[in-house]
């Protein structure tokens, strides 16, 4: 029995824990219950400190009477037969009067004390007047007592009456507060129950989205949320679009790199089954046998670089780097420096102080090293490179990139052209058309733009722009 019980608690503390709900409505209901017990206490200390003044003030008024109807002939006390208050008169009265001498002896006593047993002896501890709740064997009294002097002659006024019905009015009160307070902690247990349903509806809509996810009916969480959710129903949005475009990219770049293997695979076949062809037939092997091959291999390994190099590029990530503008541009531009070395290329940077990309390195490693590669590769002489940071309409802050050159530019009927995959602005030189295609994807990725316009040093400027 112990087994199966402490096995039933493990069983429901755990699914405490693992429900959101749950912890809320526990948490809510020993707030709630501790909030009522305060409660009950606080009341029933009030009211019974009102029941004691109004039993004070009654007792201290009926006492008063005695004390005006009492008068001293001869050194003794004598009270008239029947007293302005008919309380004192009636034997079944509650309240009862009780006159004592010095000693402690009573000397008069109320009509209404007739049929009462009372044991209650005053205390003469020299206080005037005195209210407590007295002890008796025959029962409980609420006691009030005045010590005076009546023409010299010491006595002491006490009026009682019995408790049992200021007790019969605290339990009755205190069963009817707890009656009440149950149905409130109820009642507001169930408008806490309904709160929470209303509070917790959109994360029940997260986890339909996050279903609807998963079962393949839908691509993104959708919906409106909380301030406090939007935060992370965008991460998560932008993880499914990061994860979904890796794995498409993925997909592409294999089919791709198959594609683009084919023919110089094809080529390596035929000179292998030309080779082979020859030898048995005893001709020579063929005299441009091994440059073929090695354009082949180097044409393999270009288009394999090409392809991992597109297939790893990386999205926007939830973790955002803060990467110096200024001292990438400046790596950058130090090697193609030694590269065009011949050029003698006048290179003029401008960048806003404190810019800063926030997001991987690599990403804009690619971008500028791209884009300036084609502006020394192009140039007459001149380059310009100028960094700074803006907003937009929306003030949404944005780092804007522009690169330009002297060199013959690009026509407005091309611009869209070249940022296509395989196409080149200048058929002249050498390249594969690769370059602007790998920065449009990483722009992409960011959200950003790439325009092409017409430079005042007569070339071509590029104009990205990556929102932060």
């Amino acid at each position: 029995m112990k087994k199966r019980f402490a096995a039933l608690s493990r069983i429901s503390w755990f699914s405490i824990k693992s429900s959101l709900r749950l912890r809320v409505l526990l948490a809510s209901s020993i707030l709630l219950l501790v909030s009522l017990i305060l409660v009950m206490l606080s009341v029933m200390a009030s009211f019974e400190s009102a029941q004691f003044g109004a039993i004070r003030k009654e007792l201290a008024a009926d006492a008063n009477v005695l004390l005006t109807a009492a008068h001293i002939e001869n050194g003794e006390l004598i009270m008239p037969d029947k007293l302005p208050d008919e309380k004192f008169n009636q034997v079944e009265s509650p309240v009862l009067g009780i006159v004592y001498d010095v000693s402690g002896s009573p000397i008069w006593r109320s009509r209404s004390t007739l049929d009462e047993v009372i044991h209650y002896v005053p205390d003469n501890d020299g206080e005037i007047t005195e209210f407590d709740l007295s002890s008796d064997p025959a029962g409980k009294y609420f006691f009030y007592d005045i010590d005076v002097s009546l023409d010299g002659v010491p006595l002491i006024f006490v009026t009682l009456t019995p408790a049992t019905e200021y007790f019969d009015v605290l339990n009755s009160f205190r069963r009817s507060l707890m009656i009440w307070l149950l149905f409130t902690g109820l009642g507001m247990l169930l408008m806490v129950w309904l709160c929470m349903q209303w509070s917790l509806h959109p994360i029940r809509q997260l986890t339909c989205n996050l279903r609807e996810i998963e079962a393949g009916s839908s691509d993104s969480l959708k919906g409106e949320f909380p301030r406090e959710l939007s935060k992370l129903t965008a991460a998560l949005n932008q993880l499914l679009n990061n994860e979904r475009s890796q794995r498409e990219r993925y997909r592409d770049a294999m089919a791709d790199l198959a594609h683009s293997l084919k023919t110089p695979l094809a080529v390596l076949q035929t000179v292998q089954q030309s080779e082979y062809l020859q030898q048995q037939s005893g001709e020579s092997s063929l005299p441009d046998k091994d440059s073929i091959v090695e354009e082949q291999v180097q044409r393999m390994n270009q288009i394999i670089s090409y392809q991992l190099q597109r297939a790893v590029t990386r999205q926007k990530g939830l973790v955002k780097n803060h990467i110096n503008v200024q001292q990438l541009i400046e790596r950058i531009t130090r090697t193609l420096s030694k590269v065009y070395q011949h050029k003698d290329v006048q290179l003029d940077t401008r960048v806003e102080r404190g810019c800063v990309f926030a997001g991987e390195e690599q990403d804009l490693m690619e971008i500028m090293g791209n884009l300036l590669e084609n502006a020394y590769k192009l140039c007459l002489q001149h380059v310009r490179v100028s960094v700074a940071t803006s907003e937009d309409q929306v003030d949404k802050g944005y780092l804007e990139l522009i690169i330009e050159d002297d060199g013959p530019g690009v026509p407005v009927d091309r611009r869209k052209d070249i940022l296509k995959r395989g196409v080149r602005a200048d058929s002249r030189t050498q390249g594969q058309g690769i370059g602007l295609a790998i920065a449009m994807e990483i722009i992409d990725s960011y959200e950003g733009l790439l325009t092409i316009e017409d430079s005042e040093l007569g070339g071509a400027l590029f104009r990205i722009k990556l929102y932060s």
